[in-house]
């Protein structure tokens, strides 16, 4: 009887750690990176800085022209997102997987663009609500042999 009573207990916290995770709605972590993927996608760079702290730290590894660590919104913008189309024309992601763990997400995702066809992995820190940092772990080497002329 008292495993019976542990195990109900046991399934009771389960169910109301998930309701209160599913309650948190748009300000669940992968929620947010979801629209972020969206507004990304559309060119909508106001309404993806909406979704993210002020100060954000936004980090691409590698030697691209697009690498380093941008600090703010408006950085990120005119640092990578300005240049992206220039340099890979076509470009797109796709999310293929995606793993949230607390306030971190992980992001696989399928890169193309002309001369691009890989994977990357991206990972996002939410906070509040926003995204206060973001690292792109790239195939770098495809996508300098893809910058276009």
């Amino acid at each position: 009887m008292k495993k019976l009573i542990s195990l109900i207990a046991v399934l009771m916290l389960s169910c109301t750690v998930f309701a209160a995770h599913h309650e948190q709605g748009e300000a669940n972590p992968g929620n947010v990176v979801t629209q972020a993927y969206a507004t990304f996608s559309t060119g909508d760079n106001e309404a993806w800085a909406k979704l993210h702290s002020k100060d954000v730290q936004f980090t691409v590894v590698g030697n691209l022209p697009t690498s380093g660590t941008y600090t703010g919104t408006r950085a990120v913008i005119e640092g990578v997102f300005e240049k992206i189309p220039t340099l890979w024309r076509n470009f797109k992601l796709e999310e293929v997987e995606r793993y949230v763990i607390g306030d971190t997400v992980f992001v696989l995702l399928a890169m193309t663009a002309d001369g691009i066809d890989t994977r990357s992995v991206h990972m996002f820190k939410v906070r509040n609500g926003k995204i206060s940092s973001f690292t792109a772990f790239d195939d770098t080497g495809s996508m300098l042999a893809a910058i276009a002329d």
